[in-house]
């Protein structure tokens, strides 16, 4: 039965029911003894006529003499008609004829190929159908839980069965897939792995959720194992790190030549909280300033008189040496670098922030037996276990916990312990990025969101110039051709911001950067646009001005 249909609803229903028949046999009882009926005000009549009345059925052999019985067998009729129409039509029987209706598809249609399966819908991969679908790329899911396939057959291709069947892969058209995605848990992606290569050599891709078990995921035949949450500590690390070593700018996105876009984080003492995006230190940086974020709100291309405060977190344009530059002021006092929680992800993080030459406090409640780092044992968000890791100090927080619920509590304890640390935390599920920036972090780390970066560079054609960065903003080169109706127009004019949303944060010209971009810029035949915006903005610019022209 539909889920809509649950045993509470039933019970509910049954119980309301059970009630108004006993309210009604005990007035019509009552209503007897007045009229002097005694041989009919027993319970056994009651529950009859009442039944009887409610259902409209009406035999007759039971009525009333009196104004009041006949007043009252109205009101019996009314109530039965209205539990009938207004609950149980519309609560078990309406539900139980849509369920027999909506039968889960088994099989895609036999047209469907060079599409992409994707075993097991969750988390992980719900922003990438969601682009995948906004794309117009061909995909299907197959889902073996029955509610979770119910919840998108409607939306998404779905096929309801066991991934690790093979017949359930040729009803998914497994022999001409271009690419197969595996999202379940370690033991259960090695078992599908194995059957999809029983039938077909594609492509194969696993998700891995414990790192150690990625050379099985290999040897079953995945051709790639991807671990989003070693990636997510990567990043946090390359985020929070003031200083790399000279090394290549951390967490960069390439655009062309030298320039690349990065996200600088404004830590507590900064010589750059305070000031305005124009002030002559941001611009002897040589950087560009592409937009800001502040606890999840992003603003692209601020205006000049926008101040800086700490827990700003910069998205800026430049080469190497300019946003190293933009970096080290963005840095500000040293203080201790906090951990809390030591998994996967943080444990990827810990060991990279080692190879910097940090040694970071971690929080854990296990007791970690090692000379590397400091650890405290405690739970993340025990503020006994915070202030011995010396939280107070701390110039930067990062939360890791693996449970989104933990980690919002913590962020919360966190921010009312220190109100100045720049913090970081982790969230697996989309939903609680907002809750965790109320709860008063700076940056949230997204698992679904590096997720999605990392399984659509694989599977976007190269000729899709997009690319996805970690809090969800795209980034996609447009080509301004001859014919194109943004030619000869400047960007006051193209209002890109109030219309779509992005912005223009870079423009090659003729293999010459320009950076210094305002109102007046004027946009030219072959120029290369970088723009950028949220999910959907640059879509609706494509839309508008077409496909490079």
């Amino acid at each position: 039965m539909d889920d809509s249909i649950d045993a509470r609803s039933v019970a509910r229903a049954i119980l309301s029911a059970i009630l108004i028949v006993v309210v009604h046999s005990a007035i019509y009882m009552v209503i007897m003894r007045y009229e002097g009926r005694l041989e009919l005000a027993d319970p056994v009549n009651a529950v009859y006529w009442v039944i009887m009345t409610m259902t409209t059925v009406g035999y007759g052999d039971i009525v009333f003499r009196s104004h009041v019985g006949h007043i009252f067998s109205i009101v019996v009729s009314l109530s039965g008609i209205v539990l009938v129409f207004a609950f149980v039509l519309p609560g078990l029987v309406t539900p139980w004829f849509e369920h027999l209706g909506r039968e889960l598809p088994e099989r895609v249609p036999e047209w469907l190929s060079n599409h992409i399966l994707i075993c097991g819908y969750g988390p992980m991969v719900e922003r990438l159908t969601e682009r995948l679908d906004e794309m117009g790329m061909q995909f299907a899911v197959i889902e073996s839980r029955e509610s979770v396939a119910r919840s998108i057959f409607k939306k998404y291709m779905t096929v309801w069965g066991d991934p690790s069947d093979v017949q359930v892969l040729r009803n998914a058209n497994i022999s001409t897939a271009r690419m197969v995605m595996v999202n379940y848990t370690d033991e259960i992606n090695a078992d599908i792995v194995l059957t999809v290569r029983e039938v077909s050599d594609v492509e194969i891709i696993a998700m891995v959720e414990d790192l150690r078990h990625s050379r099985f995921l290999s040897y079953a035949g995945a051709s790639r194992v991807l671990s989003p949450k070693t990636m997510l500590g990567t990043f946090v690390a390359q985020i929070s790190t003031p200083s790399c070593g000279g090394c290549v700018f951390p967490g960069a996105v390439q655009l062309f030549g030298t320039l690349s876009l990065a996200e600088v984080p404004v830590f507590p003492g900064s010589p750059l909280a305070g000031r305005a995006i124009s002030d002559p230190m941001l611009i002897h940086t040589g950087a560009a300033i592409a937009g800001i974020w502040k606890r999840g709100e992003f603003t692209p291309s601020p205006s000049g008189s926008v101040l800086l405060s700490s827990g700003t977190v910069i998205l800026a344009v430049g080469n190497s040496e300019q946003l190293m530059r933009l970096r080290s002021l963005g840095a500000g006092d040293e203080g201790r670098f906090l951990v809390i929680g030591y998994g996967d992800v943080g444990q990827r993080l810990v060991r990279l922030m080692c190879e910097h030459g940090i040694r970071p406090v971690v929080v854990d409640r296990r007791d970690l037996a090692t000379d590397r780092f400091e650890h405290v044992v405690g739970d993340g968000y025990s503020e006994d276990a915070l202030i011995r890791a010396g939280i107070k100090d701390a110039s930067c927080i990062m939360i890791m916990l693996n449970d989104d619920h933990d980690a919002i509590y913590s962020t919360l304890v966190a921010r009312n312990m220190n109100p100045d640390a720049f913090i970081i935390a982790r969230a697996n599920h989309l939903p609680s990025t907002e809750k965790l920036y109320r709860a008063g972090a700076d940056y949230v780390a997204s698992v679904p969101m590096v997720a999605s970066k990392m399984l659509l560079n694989m599977v976007t054609p190269e000729s899709e110039d997009l690319t996805i960065l970690y809090e969800g903003l795209e980034l996609r080169r447009y080509e301004v051709r001859r014919r194109s109706p943004m030619a000869q127009r400047t960007l006051r004019e193209l209002a890109l911001i109030e219309r779509f949303g992005c912005a223009v944060v870079a423009i090659d010209r003729a293999g010459d950067a320009i950076l210094s971009l305002s109102g007046e810029t004027e946009i030219l035949p072959g120029d290369v646009l970088i723009l950028i915006g949220p999910p959907g903005s640059v879509d609706r610019f494509t839309r508008d001005f077409g496909d490079g022209g």
